[in-house]
């Protein structure tokens, strides 16, 4: 090739690297100065101020702040509201909080304004409680304001067709609590036609619609005509799918109803942590789920039918500003077609110069390069373990130390699948030859994707499309829309892999960086010329200088605070108190009172749990234990009803009711809702989240010859503040985990009773 063909592959390889890179684009913020029928990400970011001024879990006086504002600002927009107030139980999450049964007091908000005509309503849906020590900013502090500043415009313009419903949920972070409630329970749900949901994972990005309910072709088709700057994907659909992730949609799509549901998910770093405020909250975000909220809003609450007709799923992705959407239907068909043209241009390539036998070599090495480029991340991954980097793992962890660390695996498997390649051609596979195998093993890709992951066949087949034209015109404005085509489809599937999964998942973005190099070596080789093997071998070193500047660059400070653990525990049957973490080792400050701190079984905590912790002794103080007292307890021949009231000191956010497996619990209710006894092991335990000052009404019926020995847990938010703690020094926080039994600076009283 001249220089000019070189001159000319540069500025076509810069042109596809910067679209890839340019999408999404986040819309500006609108000022509160916009017209008010207008989502202003300032007004909401206003109200966000106040929603997440302090962390508001499910059942504390700090959520019932939070319910009492939403409901006062939906009051003055003259949209009729109530609140339902219910006890609502699951075992959805039961395993993650080491329990059988999980339950909460809950109360939603439901607000209403009435359309011009009757007929299902469609119902925008966020929850309003928070994690135990997140201010809940972003989770889902987002999905609130977005609701509250839709609802304000909407106030602002004539009514819609049909009645819109907001439903603010409590208790969604313990297992849908108030979701289930809403659908079980309350007569609004069966007014309800459609169902939008907004939650977040993080504090910034762009708002991503990831989920829908089956049959979706209809929603996704208003969705691309109605709202702007969509960001969705049907790959996300498919693989959410296959997880075991829940949000409050969960329980809408299990009803039946039509369903889409949107979140952001950078900023994952922040998610569930104390650092979830609005300070590090992106109004550019809270913009774009606005745009969303009130473009939808209006286009579904005007449409006739509401509901379009169900005719199947889409295939849908973003190619830089376009949002492509089609039926499913249609992917098989098209991967058909694209793979009889490439068919049709390997064998006329053959009557010119291609040798089918080495078209056979060049489609197992470009089959193979992926998966070399794959084992290559994860030994370098492996090594970055044991070499420092094992930050890279945490949540919490800075994100740039992530993002380099991710861009630099992403730059070795273009590297490594480069010199893969390379050596192809080294050992005499023609530049034609080579493309032709990869365009091969694209099209395979394609055919599969689409006969058994339909949602995702899109990044196969418009690549393979694309080097299938590149195959019949080999020249250099046909490889460069081959490598356009596939940066702008690959790139942003491995930045929102690198979010959602972190470090771990590298070796995937490796290999699909592999599969992007695959697809654009014509347009790289050019480029090289004759320096084939100095590209890679610079990129190669140039990744592996990256990951070590991701180990060495420290992954916490002021801005990004590293979490430690510290709980004060009080066994109030005896007297006695413990300091316990779930760090691995004490810090600079958890040393103060961890100072020769030993392993120690946590079962005098959670009865059930094989779990070690941290152990330290430390000083009583009486914080007080639940009155429990005997309403009832009766016997019908062999069997015992007990009912008990179990008081709730003050301070108490959370109570674990254990029963062991000795007294062979036959049934067992809380608050007038039974929950099953069956279980493996033979425990009853009950996690009770916000438990009404007013105390529980429980009630166990077992074998009237057994006594009944109960054991309470109670959760007190803070650490005492008598025991001479210094103040934890900047760049530390609370430590949050999944379970929020062992959540950092709390206070457990446990204590025994016998019946």
């Amino acid at each position: 090739m001249s220089a000019g063909h070189r001159v000319v592959a540069v500025i076509a390889a810069a042109f596809a690297m910067a679209l890839a890179f340019a999408w999404p684009r986040l819309p500006a913020p609108l000022a509160a100065t916009a017209p008010p029928t207008e989502f202003s990400a300032e007004r909401a970011m206003e109200q966000l101020r106040h929603i997440a001024a302090r962390p508001h879990p499910t059942g504390t006086s700090a959520d019932d702040e939070v319910r009492e504002r939403i409901a006062a600002e939906l009051w003055a927009l003259d949209f009729t509201v109530e609140v339902q107030d219910t006890t609502s139980l699951t075992d959805l999450y039961a395993a993650r909080f080491g329990t059988s049964v999980v339950a909460a007091h809950v109360r939603n908000v439901i607000a209403r304004r009435p359309g011009t005509t009757r007929g299902p309503a469609l119902m925008l849906m966020a929850h309003y409680d928070s994690r135990e020590l997140a201010p809940g900013a972003g989770d889902d502090g987002f999905g609130v304001v977005t609701l509250l500043e839709t609802a304000r415009a909407l106030a602002a313009s004539p009514p819609l067709r049909h009645d819109v419903v907001l439903l603010f949920t409590e208790g969604e972070e313990q297992g849908l609590l108030g979701a289930r409630a809403f659908f079980a329970e309350s007569p609004v749900a069966r007014d309800v036609g459609l169902v939008l949901n907004f939650d977040m994972r993080g504090d910034r990005g762009p708002a991503v619609m990831f989920q829908t309910s089956e049959g979706a072709a209809g929603l996704v088709d208003t969705m691309a005509s109605a709202a702007p700057d969509v960001f969705a994907s049907s790959l996300s659909q498919e693989v959410y799918r296959r997880m075991p992730n829940d949000t409050d949609l969960t329980v809408a799509i299990q009803a039946g109803l039509p369903s889409m549901n949107f979140a952001n998910i950078d900023g994952f770093e922040r998610y569930h942590q104390w650092t979830d405020t609005v300070a590090n909250a992106s109004p550019a975000t809270v913009q774009h789920h606005g745009s969303y909220a009130l473009a939808l809003a209006r286009a579904f609450g005007d449409a006739e039918p509401m509901i379009p007709p169900t005719r199947g799923d889409e295939v849908y992705f973003d190619l830089g500003p376009i949002f492509v959407h089609y039926g499913t239907r249609l992917a098989l068909p098209l991967a058909i077609a694209v793979a009889a043209i490439a068919g049709l241009a390997i064998v006329a390539g053959a009557r010119r110069r291609l040798r089918i036998g080495r078209v056979v070599v060049a489609t197992g090495v470009a089959a193979i390069a992926p998966i070399v480029a794959a084992a290559v991340a994860a030994g370098v991954g492996w090594l970055a373990m044991h070499a420092g980097g094992a930050h890279l793992t945490m949540q919490t962890a800075r994100d740039g130390v992530k993002a380099v660390y991710d861009g630099a695996v992403a730059a070795l498997g273009v590297a490594v699948a480069w010199a893969v390649l390379g050596a192809a051609r080294a050992r005499g596979v023609r530049h034609g030859e080579l493309a032709a195998g990869a365009l091969v093993v694209m099209v395979l890709l394609a055919i599969a994707s689409a006969a058994l992951l339909p949602g995702g066949s899109f990044l196969f087949v418009w690549p393979a499309a694309a080097m299938a034209v590149a195959a019949i015109w080999p020249r250099v404005p046909a490889y460069a829309l081959a490598a356009t085509i596939a940066l702008m489809i690959v790139v942003p599937l491995a930045r929102q892999l690198g979010v959602t999964f972190g470090p771990p998942i590298a070796p995937a973005i490796a290999g699909i960086a592999a599969i992007a190099t695959t697809a654009t070596f014509p347009l790289l080789e050019i480029i090289a010329g004759a320096r084939r093997w100095s590209p890679p071998l610079a990129l190669g070193g140039a990744s592996l200088a990256a990951v070590a500047t991701a180990i060495a660059w420290p992954a916490f400070d002021e801005a990004w605070p590293g979490p430690d653990s510290l709980l004060y525990v009080v066994d109030a049957d005896h007297a006695s108190a413990t300091w316990r973490s779930t760090d691995p080792a004490p810090d600079a400050w958890t040393s103060s009172v961890l100072s020769g701190a030993t392993w120690m079984p946590v079962s005098d905590v959670f009865q059930r749990s094989k779990r070690k912790l941290l152990a330290a002794p430390a000083p009583f103080l009486d914080v007080g234990r639940a009155d429990v007292d005997v309403v009832s307890d009766t016997r019908d021949g062999d069997t015992r009803t007990l009912r008990l009231h179990v008081g709730v000191a003050p301070g108490t956010e959370t109570l674990l009711l254990t029963v062991p497996p000795a007294s062979h619990v036959a049934t067992a209710s809380v608050e007038g809702r039974s929950f099953s006894t069956e279980h493996e092991d033979g425990w009853l335990d009950l996690v009770y989240f916000g438990p009404p000052a007013r105390g529980l009404e429980v009630t166990i019926t077992a074998p009237a010859a057994e006594p009944i020995p109960l054991r309470l847990l109670a959760q007190l938010r803070g650490l005492p503040g008598t025991m001479g703690l210094p103040a934890r020094p900047a760049g530390v926080m609370p430590a949050v985990g999944w379970n929020p039994l062992y959540a950092s600076d709390m206070t457990l009283v446990t204590m025994s009773y016998m019946y």
